[in-house]
């Protein structure tokens, strides 16, 4: 066990995370790394498959999940994983849920939206949503259990100011997964009872500024104008 890593994130599901959706993770991770499936080099597909396997041997087994969590804390977590806007982390190609995600599909037309909602946030926490419903059969509070999770993901790694979390859901609904990064390392290192409004200007000033413009180019016969008229 290694505090140093995080299980979580390797697995793609939230430290509040029921065992179901855990195993259903694991297992579609397994899926994708596996070797025989994986489209990449092989050296890579046993070094994530290593990690993974180190993951879930902690996190499957309730005694070490709680000494895990101990020696972590409960403060806001880092969103690497989340944020990093890596290419490589997209749903996996193989979803042992699929089929019946789909039968439940046809009776709950509206899942496919709140699925969508999730995944612009992270795949995996659309993938946990999706999990937790078919084990638990929670499909009458399908919302209510969206929104919690989403919540959930939110204060773990924006932590409980109001106004940082609506400013987070803006950069993950707008894409701009690097400024959400930046914001979770700010709530990180600074907690949630710093001044949002530094916080947030910080933030806007870094990724959104316009940029400098450049000089204006001009032609001879205005260079001229110019000098003539200076004033003009």
């Amino acid at each position: 066990m290694d505090a140093t890593k995080d299980y979580y994130a390797i697995l793609g599901v939230l430290p509040i995370a029921e065992d179901v959706v855990i195993r259903a993770a694991y297992k579609a991770l397994a899926q994708r790394y596996h070797p025989d499936r994986f489209g990449g080099a092989p050296e890579e597909a046993h070094r994530r498959m290593a990690d993974i396997n180190e993951a879930y041997s902690v996190l499957s087994d309730h005694a070490k999940r709680k000494k895990y969590d101990e020696m972590r804390g409960s403060s806001t977590q880092a969103g690497d994983s989340y944020f990093d806007g890596d290419a490589d982390d997209s749903p996996p190609h193989y979803d042992p849920l699929e089929r019946d995600w789909m039968v439940a599909l046809k009776y709950f037309p509206d899942l496919q939206d709140l699925e969508s909602h999730l995944t612009k946030i992270s795949w995996r926490l659309a993938y946990s949503f999706k999990a937790y419903l078919l084990d638990e059969k929670q499909f009458e509070n399908r919302k209510r259990v969206a929104d919690t999770m989403e919540a959930k993901f939110l204060e773990l790694y924006f932590g409980t100011n109001p106004t940082l979390v609506s400013f987070a859901r803006k950069l993950i609904d707008g894409g701009h997964k690097r400024a959400a990064k930046a914001l979770n390392e700010a709530v990180r290192i600074l907690g949630s009872n710093t001044d949002p409004d530094r916080v947030i200007g910080r933030i806007r000033r870094e990724f959104f500024s316009p940029p400098p413009q450049s000089p204006r180019s001009y032609t001879d016969a205005e260079l001229a104008q110019l000098i003539l008229n200076p004033c003009s």
